[in-house]
């Protein structure tokens, strides 16, 4: 991560995780399903349990790859689920297409504080569907 131009914290198990993200401002935290104290689900349901203000984007990295694995770790609160291995080419462009994004938002933020002169506060929504070519999966 360093050498993609990003600050590195790590944490060896779950709580120490789940200390990290209390003590500071984390923008992603890629976690693993199997940690020792809290599982990378455990982490993210305790993030989005209110106790956390800053809440990151959340990437769980296991090799759980049933469907029924994938949306447990969406429905615990991950934005994202990497199957191992992963290819780091695809984990680099996901940390850089969030990082981008935060960027826009606090610019959207200082652009929004100076026009305060609005009654109502805006929300940006970047959203772009294109072709989407949703297959079914035979049964």
């Amino acid at each position: 991560m360093v050498q993609w131009g990003y600050q590195l914290v790590s944490a060896a198990h779950g709580m120490a995780a789940r200390e990290e993200l209390e003590s500071r401002k984390i923008d992603i935290c890629i976690m693993d399903w199997e940690m020792p104290g809290m599982t990378g689900p455990e982490v993210s349901q305790w993030l989005h349990s209110g106790q956390v203000e800053n809440i990151p984007y959340t990437i769980l990295l296991t090799s759980k790859d049933r469907p029924e694995d994938i949306q447990a770790g969406y429905e615990a609160g991950a934005d994202d689920y990497l199957v191992k291995p992963c290819d780091l080419k695809y984990l680099r462009r996901i940390v850089n297409c969030v990082a981008e994004k935060l960027r826009r938002r606090s610019i959207w933020m200082e652009l929004d504080k100076a026009e305060s002169d609005q009654e109502t506060m805006s929300t940006p929504l970047d959203v772009c569907m294109a072709h989407l070519g949703l297959a079914r999966r035979a049964m």
